[in-house]
């Protein structure tokens, strides 16, 4: 689906609820990552310190067993040390027995055991102690590193965030002067823009024989409304945070009827029907800024336009539920793949299809303005549809109390 879409020192201009989720979900990214790369390190270092913790702790007690087996023990003996007493000696030497010489680890009553082995057959000797101990050093010594490791990572993507947070402020105020200048700028070009439709509306108006001239002139008067068009959308962007409105009570129904009336003679032309389906018992009333819902809705309208045919029809359907009033612009047209749904609301992105019905190509700014009009009220945008089955777009916001 496509979308048209004073002194040194100066007082500084909030950012917009848009620039606000961009930067705050860059900081998240930066604090993430730290974290995840903190982790990963450490979980390394853990991993190395557990292994290399336990050989140490096997060569020492096997050094030790070493040093019995070549000191005190006699041909064909088994040293046991410190078996626990619900484990007979008898059962650990048998186990010993059935071990190839060396040092060997292995469980006998549901305790560990490490033993040394020399020589074989009558000449064999060993020593074996319990390793109980130290298996549950090492545990504990992994467990603290567990626990330390889940703090630094915690503690490094706290402050992967503040470092974030002060990185990535420099491009907010880039942001905000980007905005800025294009309300001042749009501002300055929204007058000779409107003297020029006017003109060229009157040139349209006087009489000609030259159908050439005719065509040019409809053709002139048609660029400049959609001149007037994207400069109207770059102000209302760019000043809806900065010179905000005041609130009000608005009925959506009311505003899905005026877009009907508005757009009546261009379906009409399309052989397009469009409709408004509400329950009249129902509360469609939200709180926000007039203009800004009518333009939301009609940049919804606008688009379905393009992509439906003749004898198509398109929807203004409005449901209100557990607090929140929806307003849907439904229509069977051409649709669109899923997967391009989340790109729609990105500025000056166009799908594959810029002009369905032969309308004048538009930046990308409809559905961005769209979304970013909707969470300036709290709300939430949906996009649905399939190749071929149509699309719905469905704004949400909360009712009015």
């Amino acid at each position: 689906m496509s979308w048209r879409p004073g002194g040194s020192q100066r007082r500084r201009t909030p950012s917009s609820p848009a620039d606000r989720r961009l930067l705050r979900r860059a900081s998240i990214v930066v604090a993430v990552q730290t974290g995840v790369a903190v982790a990963l390190v450490i979980g390394v270092i853990i991993a190395l310190v557990y292994s290399i913790s336990g050989q140490e702790r096997v060569s020492a007690t096997a050094a030790k067993l070493e040093t019995k087996v070549t000191e005190h023990a006699a041909p064909g003996e088994t040293i046991v040390e410190g078996a626990p007493a619900s484990c007979p000696e008898n059962e650990i030497r048998a186990a010993v027995d059935e071990l190839p010489p060396g040092t060997q680890r292995f469980e006998v009553c549901d305790t560990p055991f490490l033993s040394y082995i020399e020589g074989s057959g009558d000449d064999r000797v060993a020593a074996v102690t319990d390793f109980t101990e130290q298996e549950e050093e090492t545990e504990r010594l992994a467990q603290l590193s567990i626990v330390v490791g889940v703090v630094g990572a915690l503690a490094a993507a706290g402050l992967g965030w503040l470092v974030a947070r002060r990185a990535v402020r420099p491009l907010g105020d880039a942001l905000t002067s980007q905005r800025r200048f294009v309300a001042e700028a749009s501002h300055e070009l929204r007058t000779p823009l409107a003297i020029l439709h006017t003109r060229a509306q009157l040139l349209q108006r006087r009489p000609t024989a030259d159908d050439d001239q005719r065509q040019e002139l409809d053709q002139l008067v048609d660029d400049a409304r959609v001149l007037n068009d994207i400069v109207n959308d770059l102000l209302l962007s760019a000043e809806m945070q900065f010179r905000p409105e005041a609130r009000q009570p608005v009925d959506l129904a009311r505003v899905a009827t005026e877009v009907k009336d508005s757009f009546s003679a261009t379906a009409d032309e399309a052989g397009v029907d469009l409709v408004v389906d509400s329950v009249p018992t129902d509360h469609h009333v939200v709180t926000g800024v007039p203009s800004a819902l009518r333009r939301a809705v009609a940049a919804l309208v606008d688009n379905a336009m393009d992509h439906v045919a003749r004898g198509g029809t398109i929807t203004l359907g409005l449901s209100a539920s557990d607090g929140t009033v929806r307003i849907s612009v439904i229509d069977d047209g051409d649709g669109l793949d899923p997967e391009l749904a989340a790109q729609l609301t990105q500025r000056f992105h166009r799908g594959p299809d810029a002009n369905g019905n032969g309308h004048h190509p538009r930046l990308g700014l409809g559905l961005a303005l769209v979304d970013e009009i909707v969470h300036a009220h709290d709300g939430t945008l949906a996009i649905d549809g399939r190749p071929g089955d149509g699309a719905t777009v469905t704004l949400a916001f909360p009712a009015a109390p």
